[in-house]
């Protein structure tokens, strides 16, 4: 555990740490921290569950190439100030600072990779994913379970207006619509988890006042 998280600081914290060694003035030191920082709360809020996006494995794959070219456009702009380094300043925590930034960028290749593998793979949707209309609101959701190709929770749903389950149910349907779900099986309503990296899909039954949401991988799963 100390090992993994030793690493998840390091993808965190690794392009402020090289930015600390390349940077020369402070109006753009502390501009390119700042951003970088924006970077890094925007990741950890992924991990903390302060936000649902469906972007998330693209903020997770992005996040080394963008921070890397903060600290490129940072390392420009600095030149374009003051001029190129003496020859001297390229020693070796300059020449450091570069290999660790390219290093941190293949790092996001990497797991890229690993979400083509799992995105092979069930998961528990979110409640977050279900967009709810205003006057509907969900009573209760249980913990979920996860069978050998999906995984699903079932929401009870109230209102807060005093709607019938009808118009519950209507209003659900029309905020799923415009949201992007697409009829799927049945009486069901399916849209891809993710965007391009996962391709896993998420779908939702509906059922009066009580819906099941179940996610599953990209391929059709019958049960």
């Amino acid at each position: 555990m100390r090992v993994l998280l030793v690493l998840e600081l390091l993808y965190l914290l690794l392009p402020a740490i090289c930015w600390a060694f390349l940077v020369r003035t402070r109006v753009i030191g502390v501009t390119v921290f700042a951003v970088l920082a924006g970077l890094a709360v925007a990741l950890v809020g992924l991990e903390e569950d302060w936000y649902f996006t469906r972007a998330t494995a693209e903020i997770e794959v992005g996040y080394p190439t963008a921070a890397g070219l903060v600290v490129l456009a940072g390392g420009l702009a600095e030149r374009w100030l003051r001029g190129p380094r003496p020859e001297k300043e390229y020693d070796h925590p300059v020449a450091g600072s570069a290999v660790a930034i390219t290093v941190h960028t293949l790092a996001g290749v990497v797991i890229a990779f690993a979400y083509l593998l799992i995105g092979r793979d069930s998961f528990l949707p979110s409640l977050a994913e279900v967009p709810l209309p205003p006057g509907v609101t969900v009573e209760h959701a249980d913990e979920g379970y996860c069978g050998s190709n999906f995984c699903s929770r079932t929401l009870t749903l109230g209102s807060s207006t005093g709607l019938s389950p009808a118009e519950v149910q209507a209003r659900l349907r029309a905020a799923l619509a415009a949201d992007g779900w697409t009829p799927g099986r049945g009486d069901s309503l399916r849209r891809p988890h993710g965007w391009l990296v996962d391709r896993r899909v998420s779908e939702i039954f509906l059922g009066g006042m009580t819906v099941e949401l179940s996610g599953s991988e990209t391929t059709n799963v019958e049960r």
